[in-house]
């Protein structure tokens, strides 16, 4: 007796190659919307954090700690103005875009954590735009999206 292997043919597996091909390419424009999604949302939460970290350092070691927003150079960095050093520096992507509506830079807070100059700027990213505003008093910075 002649036993049948059990197998594939070479036509099903062109077949399951060709649809598995095709899944994967749907996948992948998703896979880069969800990547770019979350860089956005780290950058934001970085510059809030970044922001709230200059309130409390101020109000902490009672000095002066500015954050300088340059438009012109898509960055911003931390200064602390009584030892007269950069504490850090962070460059937003090349295709975002800043905007100081109202806002003054740099960015100052006194001894107690208020905000001496308030206002608010918009951020733009490639996907949307984020209005950033730095209330009166204590308040933290909120930010919107638009």
């Amino acid at each position: 007796m002649i036993k049948k292997q059990g197998g594939y043919t070479f036509t099903e597996v062109i077949i399951v190659l060709v649809a598995f091909s095709v899944l994967l390419m749907m996948a992948a424009p998703l896979h880069s919307e969800v990547v770019t999604s979350v860089k956005i949302t780290h950058y934001i939460e970085q510059l809030e954090n970044d922001l709230l970290l200059a309130q409390q350092l101020s109000m902490q070691h009672e000095s002066h700690y500015w954050v300088m927003i340059r438009p012109e150079n898509n960055d911003y960095y931390l200064y602390d103005y009584s030892s007269r050093k950069t504490v850090f520096h962070r460059k937003f992507p090349e295709t975002w875009s800043i905007h100081l509506s109202t806002l003054q830079s740099p960015i100052r807070f006194n001894n107690s954590g208020t905000i001496q100059n308030p206002g608010t700027m918009i951020l733009k990213t490639t996907e949307s735009s984020y209005k950033i505003t730095f209330p009166f008093g204590k308040s933290r910075v909120t930010i919107h999206e638009q």
